[in-house]
């Protein structure tokens, strides 16, 4: 049988990247920050989309169709005269013709995809596949749930910044949205402008701040100012405190308004956050909280099921996911482990797969190793390159186990890189969870970064609620939720102890990750604890590496002690 190849795309928004889908699956997910070196980047996926056809031995001409998760269809919301009353150039006629064509009717409405085609069959169907199905798609059919209730949030799609949905087999019904300006992601993303952070970009360093022990009750009360809460199960923004529009181009969400509102002269960045702006993140948490519960209250009235799913941007805020189960009548969350713009490439593919080509549903393995593979041959010419010592370990979980125990940081890389945000074994600098100097060693020699940020712990899964207090969950595989640890803990474990006694903490079981597994053991052997600090293995400002000469790179630009790639070991002279 001739297989069925898809393309997926984010391109244009928030960290671009290329999947492959062949039938049905996720074979080949990347990032292109990993191939470009640039964080973030919103640059179109080029070298992404060459390494997997490079790595798949396929052409373009084999691909059946390509997804993006943008669909520019749903611009036409409105006529355009700017663009289509005046076409400034024939390339336009794409947009144009049919903006013209839809002042002949009444609903403008095209649906949730546009489809390209072209006479050349060699070149694939283009679909332009909503923004929020996509998150939402991204979300459930990685799920494996037979149906279940679908949330996505973030700063904006097309217009959309919320959806509420239900998806069942292989379809998904959007019952209601809200469209901005009312948008939860905008609403964070100004409080994070207003203390000096970088907006689609430094969220989490605004949550981390918000777990200092300090009274906020006044920051709350005037955050409370800002929005309304609807009967409707909606929200809105109280239009006086945020910026809508780019006239007098402003370069930032928060008015004047909101300045005088907290008595801040300048937004402006502080390597030491300030008590005051430190209540503010605290009080921010709490409010973004009550509108998520708020907005989880009412899917939940909508639909009725059990299972929900969380998709977009927004949920990368692990402290809210840690409290949905217990705080909610839901009983069984999933989040996918590329919830922001990147994991589109992926939820608008499976969308065109079962959503529109009305494909059978069915398991699929939402394994987050879908990255680049690089071969010992690869690894030892990189390192044979630069003319550097090394060694071939004969039993590298042992090792690692040992050096962690011995306070030494390792930077492990091994076996195909994780797909999304955050290190999950593959591309991971490794400490002892037992120290009380390892936080800031990681700060202050390789991570360059804010004291307070906290660092996740990684965990045998079977383990997990012997340590946390996890409200029935068995597993966490994607760093996707936070914990607290349980009260015969707290102390013992100080490098992964959050300042309000949690932890960003991971699953790992020996089927998804067997290496990083073994290692866990070993340092249980030796420590008496199926645990490991795990942080990504990048320095301040770079992506995470991919490839052996990022991790050379990385390894000797910081204080990391060893590195472990594959079986290659490199260590420091001291």
């Amino acid at each position: 049988m001739k297989n069925n190849y898809i393309l997926g795309l984010n391109s244009g928004e928030f960290n671009s990247s290329a999947c492959l889908i062949k039938n049905g699956e996720v074979k080949i997910a990347i990032q292109e920050e990993r191939l470009n070196r640039e964080k973030f980047t919103k640059k179109f996926p080029i070298n992404s989309i060459k390494k997997i056809l490079e790595t798949e031995k396929i052409e373009i001409s084999d691909i059946n169709n390509v997804t993006i998760g943008w669909n520019p269809s749903r611009h036409m919301v409105k006529y355009n005269p700017l663009v289509s009353s005046f076409r400034s150039l024939r390339e336009h006629n794409f947009y144009t013709i049919t903006d013209n064509l839809l002042n002949t009717k009444i609903d403008r409405d095209l649906g949730c995809f546009t489809k390209i085609t072209h006479e050349n069959s060699e070149f694939p169907n283009i679909y332009h596949i909503d923004h929020h199905m996509s998150h939402a798609s991204n979300g459930f059919f990685l799920s494996n749930f037979s149906s279940a209730a679908i949330l996505t949030c973030d700063f904006r799609g097309e217009y959309e910044s919320t959806t509420f949905g239900l998806g069942y087999n292989n379809q998904i019904k959007k019952i209601e949205s809200q469209n901005l300006p009312n948008s939860l992601g905008k609403f964070y993303a100004t409080f994070t402008e207003l203390l000096g952070y970088k907006s689609d970009n430094e969220e989490w360093k605004v949550m981390a701040m918000s777990a200092y022990d300090y009274d906020c009750r006044e920051e709350i009360k005037k955050i409370k100012k800002c929005y309304n809460l609807l009967d409707n199960g909606k929200f809105e923004l109280v239009s006086k405190y945020f910026e809508f529009s780019n006239l007098g181009n402003k370069n930032h969400f928060y008015t004047d308004d909101l300045l005088d509102l907290f008595n801040i002269k300048k937004a402006e960045y502080n390597f030491s956050p300030s008590k005051k702006k430190i209540k503010i993140s605290k009080a921010l948490q709490y409010c973004s909280e009550e509108i998520a519960f708020h907005f989880l209250n009412h899917l939940y009235k909508l639909t009725k099921n059990k299972n929900l799913i969380l998709s977009g941007g927004f949920f990368l805020n692990t402290v809210l996911n840690g409290k949905i189960i217990k705080k909610t009548n839901f009983k069984n969350l999933f989040i996918p482990y590329a919830p922001s713009d990147t994991g589109n490439s992926i939820g608008s593919a499976l969308y065109l797969h079962y959503g529109i080509l009305k494909n059978k549903k069915k398991q699929i393995d939402n394994n987050p190793f879908v990255g680049l593979n690089y071969q010992n041959d690869e690894i030892e010419k990189a390192i044979k390159r630069r003319k550097i010592n090394y060694k071939i370990l004969k039993n590298k979980h042992k090792f690692i186990a040992e050096q962690c125990f011995n306070n030494k940081i390792v930077a492990y890389f091994n076996d195909r890189m994780e797909f999304g945000d955050r290190a999950l074994g593959a591309r991971s600098i490794l400490g002892n969870p037992l120290s009380k100097i390892i936080k800031d060693k990681i700060n202050l020699s390789i991570k360059y970064r804010e004291k307070y940020r906290p660092f996740a712990p990684s965990i045998i899964e079977g383990q997990l609620n012997n340590y946390f207090s996890v409200n029935n969950c068995k597993k966490n595989p994607y760093m996707e939720r936070v914990f607290e640890i349980k009260k015969d803990y707290l102390g013992k474990l100080p490098g992964i102890t959050h300042l309000d006694s949690t932890a960003r903490v991971q699953t790992v079981n020996n089927k998804t990750n067997s290496d990083f597994y073994k290692i866990l053991l070993e340092f249980k052997k030796i420590s008496g604890y199926p645990i490991l600090l795990n942080t990504s293995f990048n320095i301040n400002g770079e992506p995470i590496v991919c490839s052996p000469d990022d991790a050379i790179n990385t390894f000797f630009n910081s204080g990391i002690d060893i590195l472990v790639i594959n079986n290659f070991m490199i260590e420091k002279k001291t």
